[in-house]
């Protein structure tokens, strides 16, 4: 697993292919700006203080806060937890599998956790991960305008 300063310069080679860009977080954090807003939607913490990413973060609502998270809990390189701040209050709730939207985008949220965080993938493949992370945040937000119509 690549360090969290590895892993930043190496997010920040393949952002500069597209308008994406690697904020300057904590020590902790490798900050992603998705859309060029110059906040981040998406957010690498290393939450043990070993060095390595071990959370992805997301903001699905927009508001700077995040509220979706996929949490390495085992130290495997493959997240096994996913939480919600449903409301933005900071009550997290375990997400619950089954609905095949879910399920789908829980997979591709996994998978580009697994290319994020590995220190071999090459700067291609983490480009096309940053945009998959981008275009699944897009998805998940009009899934969420169409659930709260």
């Amino acid at each position: 697993m690549a360090t969290l300063n590895e892993m930043k310069k190496r997010l920040k080679e393949a952002a500069n292919l597209e308008r994406i860009d690697i904020i300057k977080g904590d020590k902790n954090q490798v900050l992603i700006d998705l859309n060029g807003d110059g906040e981040p939607e998406a957010a690498l913490i290393d939450t043990t203080d070993n060095g390595n990413a071990d959370l992805l973060a997301l903001d699905l609502t927009g508001d700077h806060k995040f509220n979706l998270f996929l949490d390495d809990t085992d130290d495997n390189a493959f997240p096994d937890v996913a939480y919600i701040d449903r409301k933005g209050d900071g009550n997290l709730q375990l997400l619950h599998t089954g609905e095949e939207v879910r399920d789908k985008i829980h997979a591709r949220l996994v998978k580009t956790y697994g290319v994020l965080t590995d220190p071999s993938a090459p700067t291609e493949d983490l480009h096309d991960a940053l945009q998959d992370l981008a275009d699944t945040i897009k998805e998940i937000k009009k899934i969420r305008g169409k659930l709260s119509e």
